[in-house]
């Protein structure tokens, strides 16, 4: 629970009520939820920018168990394995009937907006959850369900990356810079991985079968790296972007949801049209693309991510420091109840 802004000394462990599912929800008994930088860190510290009010329960991708089906509900019935996908729609704006449910006019993403999964027990809207495929650990459930969709809406449907592409992924070694790697690969792309670290690229090519790696803490790191056909950047820090951006081959796009580098980058508008480049931008994934990239993962074109960082419930505050931190390889999950 989280009842002021500040610090991981903020987080309280208490007893609160059992949720109860409400019309078109269900009640998970949750197994597994990460904690993201921004989702979880960034909104425990100052809010994020998503308007917050406390007290609230964090933890936007609660993996479980239901154990309880809302009126309405249709989809999912008692003991279904599920995980939440974060994302809260109305259903009946412009964007959502048109079918960009990520760009809903009343967006909102539970544990920020409603009570999230560092809990027992979350109840949470059925439409914002999806099934886990089978051989999907409750972990690996919840570190894709955000990261991945929001990767195959990037790479997929906004820079149409196919086969033969080559992608170059920034922060490859991050949660969200893993679905980059594993999603362009499903794609037929060939990877380029970029991260900071010669240890954690490393593991980028062993673990997620990256063809290449560059290590951009060295200095002209993108000199030898030309006609790529997509940038997948989730940093934007200024230096790091421009390299990134110099790498393109004609009519190449950056796609980016992330700016944990800061987020003001400086552009060469001349590059830019004279290249005939693009760069673009988008949060989350509609509901048609998240059943989507979860159909690629239950048919196995799609592996589910590798899982190194787990914490119990009791240790929240220290797996949101660890979640602000650089040493890591993937997402930070907690794990509660038996798995």
């Amino acid at each position: 629970m989280v009842r002021r802004f500040g610090g991981p000394e903020v987080l309280e462990l208490c007893e609160w009520p059992d949720p109860a599912a409400g019309e078109g929800e269900i009640v998970i008994d949750v197994r597994a939820v990460t904690v993201g930088r921004t989702l979880d860190v960034e909104a425990r510290a100052r809010g994020a920018d998503f308007h917050a009010k406390l007290p609230r329960v964090p933890g936007a991708d609660p993996a479980g168990v239901v154990s309880e089906v809302g009126p309405g509900v249709t989809r999912f019935a008692l003991g279904d394995r599920v995980v939440c996908t974060s994302t809260l729609f109305c259903g009946g704006c412009e964007p959502c009937l048109q079918g960009r449910t990520h760009a809903c006019v009343e967006h909102r993403v539970v544990g920020v907006h409603i009570d999230g999964g560092d809990a027992e027990r979350v109840a949470v809207p059925a439409a914002s959850c999806e099934p886990i495929p089978d051989g999907v650990h409750f972990d690996q459930a919840a570190a894709m369900s955000v990261s991945y969709p929001v990767a195959w809406n990037l790479l997929r449907q906004r820079a149409a990356v196919g086969a033969g592409d080559t992608v170059l992924v920034m922060g490859a070694a991050g949660g969200l810079g893993i679905a980059g790697v594993l999603v362009a690969r499903a794609l037929g792309a060939r990877v380029i991985a970029a991260a900071a670290s010669d240890e954690k690229l490393e593991r980028v090519r062993s673990l997620l079968g990256a063809e290449a790696t560059v290590n951009y803490s060295r200095p002209g790191w993108a000199e030898d790296i030309s006609g790529v056909t997509a940038v997948f950047e989730n940093i934007s820090e200024p230096a790091l972007f421009e390299a990134a951006l110099g790498t393109l081959g004609p009519y190449g796009r950056v796609v980016t949801c992330g700016a944990h580098g800061g987020g003001i980058v400086s552009l060469d508008v001349r590059k830019l049209y004279r290249r005939r480049l693009s760069i673009i931008g988008d949060t989350g994934a509609s509901l048609a693309v998240t059943r989507e990239v979860f159909a690629a993962v239950a048919d196995r074109r799609l592996p589910p991510p590798p899982v190194f960082h787990r914490f119990g419930l009791e240790q929240i505050a220290a797996a949101h420091e660890a979640a602000a931190g650089r040493d890591l390889f993937g997402r930070v999950v907690v794990t509660i109840g038996s798995n």
